[in-house]
């Protein structure tokens, strides 16, 4: 399978989207990815719009079987009318205004469950609000984001790891992300004598990291995003999420 198609490689994106529409060999595992991706960001606007956890979890479930399924979603989706993430969108406002589907999820859902929701368990996360306004726009925002980060940020592990460079990867894991994400972030006096090295060289180490995280950013968000203007917009909203962290 092309490495565009893998679902470990990438966020939810338009060679992905259009193959889990095609019919083809591989479409149901590229219909599962984009699922697993958008799970997180449609249950945090549900959320967030004032429904407990447990009636989140089973409106979730029953906009992916009734939209993405049975309304084929991605049949829809069309790279040259913009963004994914605003149809996405869109998609789920409209559907919180189908109040008697909510009651029949569960019949809809196919024999075996799907595979998207069974491993997207980060997904049910508490997660009613993103600090700012707390509106569940915000909260989709902030989620489908965050899964962006994540997935370049996994495959910086990776390249780092593959490298023989872990070190690398913990200095930028603890410095950028767990300062970005959880509020706190250990010193270079602690991180340097736990990795064996000077604090010099960790950030060096960091600087470096930073660089190629930002290639890989923008690489998740071109295979997102089509237009320059939009891929900018992109950028922006990442750098207010992290801003607000």
């Amino acid at each position: 399978m092309n490495s565009r198609l893998n679902p470990s490689m990438t966020q939810t994106n338009w060679d992905l989207i259009r193959d889990a529409a095609s019919g083809s060999a591989t479409a149901q595992a590229s219909l599962d990815a984009v699922m697993k991706r958008a799970w997180p960001a449609v249950y945090a606007y549900i959320r967030a719009s004032g429904r407990r956890s447990e009636e989140a979890t089973e409106l979730t479930q029953a906009f992916i079987c009734d939209v993405f399924l049975s309304r084929h979603l991605l049949e829809k989706a069309d790279q040259a009318r913009g963004r994914f993430r605003t149809l996405l969108l869109g998609a789920v406002r409209n559907y919180l205004a189908d109040v008697h589907r909510r009651r029949h999820a569960q019949s809809r859902m196919p024999k075996g469950g799907l595979v998207a929701i069974e491993a997207a368990a980060d997904g049910g996360a508490d997660f009613t609000s993103d600090g700012g306004d707390g509106s569940p726009e915000r909260a989709f925002h902030a989620r489908y984001l965050a899964g962006l980060i994540r997935t370049a940020s996994e495959r910086l592990q990776r390249e780092l790891e593959a490298d023989g460079d872990a070190a690398s990867w913990e200095i930028f894991r603890t410095r950028v992300l767990q300062a970005a994400f959880q509020g706190d972030a250990p010193g270079y006096e602690e991180l340097a004598p736990r990795l064996g090295l000077e604090r010099g060289q960790c950030a060096a180490k960091l600087l470096v990291a930073k660089r190629r995280f930002a290639t890989l950013l923008m690489d998740e968000l071109r295979a997102t995003v089509s237009d320059p203007d939009a891929v900018r917009e992109e950028v922006g909203d990442i750098l207010s999420l992290l801003k607000g962290r």
